[in-house]
């Protein structure tokens, strides 16, 4: 199952709030398949999880992945950094 650090934790909480998605909004992870296998991640604020969403919650902040983007993404960590007025999101191994 994804994991997420303790930035990317407070970024998350820090995107719902000022989102105004409500108190089961999250971010939303999906994958869509592109040219030669390989994966491209999608990420939106999302008022709640879709139907088969994977629900990963910590410290208060929400997100859901679709069934592609939770097997793309088991085992690793979501992690965020800061740019300015705003942030990148990354995955580790």
């Amino acid at each position: 199952m994804l994991t997420l650090t303790a930035e990317a934790v407070e970024a998350i909480r820090a995107m719902t709030e000022d989102g105004d998605v409500g108190p089961n909004g999250g971010l939303r992870i999906s994958a869509a398949d592109v040219e030669d296998g390989e994966v491209e991640l999608e990420f939106d604020l999302a008022p709640e999880p879709s139907v088969g969403d994977e629900i990963v919650r910590e410290g208060g902040a929400s997100v859901f992945l679709d069934l592609t983007a939770a097997d793309v993404l088991a085992q690793k960590t979501l992690d965020v950094h800061a740019h300015g007025d705003h942030v990148h999101f990354t995955i580790d191994d």
